[in-house]
């Protein structure tokens, strides 16, 4: 319902980003690694009222999936997508738990969720097992921000994508994470019009995350190797 309102406002701009991402030129590191791409990352809309301007709407989530598979499949050498299995079924409630829980706080709820079972991941389709994956890597999207020159006064569109990479374990637990920005900047001069402009700046943005990741890809990975040849693991 949301985006046939969007075309209807005066001003703003409606952009779908597809983009692919040049190979990045690095040696391979011999390390099998897990992916995994959620819904929410393969379908990300960012959508903004700006006052007067109108209404914004920068679909970036198709472009996701081939940018970083692109990006992992350059720095590893065996690249396995896979997707989350169904979470382990909750421990059967002891006799007198639930009489006891009433009198606890509003905090046990968020208390409970906190200690729940990680999800664990299986191979996409179901088919083999993990043995042998190092790790499963898992982008999400934190933030995305945009400018246009009547907001900085300045002949520049620019757009910000702020995203979390997380490292997995195959049973689902949090091994480590960080942030990774993609930062893209154009002049509106060389565009036709402000859907043109901002959809050159998100492709700038993807391929400045792209290339930032596989040099931090490498640099992890090496870490991780070299961590793990000195506690005696294979």
């Amino acid at each position: 319902m949301l985006l046939p309102a969007l075309g209807g406002c005066a001003g703003g701009a409606s952009v779908t980003v597809d983009i692919e991402v040049p190979r990045p030129l690095v040696e391979p590191i011999d390390m099998p690694v897990g992916v995994y791409f959620e819904d929410a990352l393969k379908s990300f809309v960012h959508l903004e009222e700006v006052d007067d301007q109108g209404a914004y709407s920068i679909d970036i989530g198709a472009s996701q999936e081939p940018v970083f598979a692109r990006v992992f499949n350059a720095v590893f050498t065996d690249v396995v997508p896979v997707e989350q299995a169904s979470p382990p079924a909750a421990a059967p409630q002891a006799s007198g738990e639930a009489a006891a829980e009433d009198g606890e706080e509003d905090g046990a709820d968020s208390a409970a969720e906190t200690s729940a079972e990680p999800t664990p991941f299986r191979r996409a389709g179901g088919e083999g097992n993990l043995a042998g994956i190092r790790g499963v890597l898992a982008p999400t999207i934190e933030e995305v921000q945009f400018a246009t020159p009547k907001q900085t006064k300045l002949d520049f569109f620019e757009v910000w994508i702020r995203y979390r990479i997380r490292l997995f374990d195959t049973a689902g637990n949090l091994r480590t994470e960080w942030p990774l920005i993609g930062y893209g900047k154009v002049s509106g001069r060389n565009h036709g019009d402000e859907a043109e402009a901002l959809n050159a700046a998100a492709i700038w943005a993807l391929r400045d995350a792209a290339a930032v990741l596989a040099f931090e890809l490498r640099e992890k990975a090496q870490l991780e190797a070299g961590s793990a040849g000195a506690e005696g693991n294979p």
